[in-house]
C-alpha cells in the first residue's frame, strides 16, 4: 500500500491555500479553478473547502489544517536581495519587511531545507506571521 501524501492547508483570513504538484493530470485539472498561476498556489476560498477537501480525499491525500500559531514553525527569513527562486518554488506565502523577506513554506521538509540559506524567525517576525 503506497502511504497517503499530506498536504498543509494555510489559512490567511477567510482563504485556504496550499502548494502542492499534481502527478496526476486527473486532479489537476478538477481543482483548476483554485490554482492561483501568478502566485503557483491553490487558492481556495472558505465555500468552497469541502468540495475541494472531498476531492483530494477521493485521491487518497491526507490534509493538514495549519493554525495561526503554527505558521512560525514553517517560516524562514531570508535576505530579499539574496537569489531565492528555488525557495520560492516551495513557498505558499512572502512577507517583505525592509531588507528580510519571510517565506512560508509548504512544509517542515521545506522549510528545514530553506535554513540553510535563511534563519528562523526572531520575536518580532514571529509577532507579524
Amino acid at each position: 500500500m503506497i502511504p497517503m501524501k499530506t498536504i498543509n492547508f494555510f489559512r490567511f483570513g477567510n482563504i485556504y491555500y496550499f502548494k502542492h504538484y499534481f502527478r496526476s493530470r486527473e486532479i489537476f485539472e478538477e481543482l483548476r479553478s483554485y490554482y492561483d498561476s501568478y502566485e503557483y498556489r491553490f487558492k481556495v476560498k472558505e465555500e468552497d473547502l469541502d468540495y475541494v477537501l472531498e476531492k483530494l480525499k477521493s485521491y487518497d491525500y491526507e490534509i493538514n489544517f495549519v493554525d495561526e500559531e503554527e505558521i512560525s514553525d514553517y517560516a524562514v527569513i531570508i535576505n530579499k536581495y539574496e537569489k531565492h527562486a528555488d525557495l520560492l518554488k516551495r513557498a505558499v506565502d512572502t512577507i517583505e519587511i525592509g531588507d528580510e523577506k519571510a517565506l512560508v513554506m509548504k512544509d517542515k521538509d521545506s522549510k528545514e531545507e530553506a535554513l540553510t540559506l535563511g534563519k528562523e524567525p526572531d520575536d518580532e517576525w514571529e509577532a507579524r506571521l
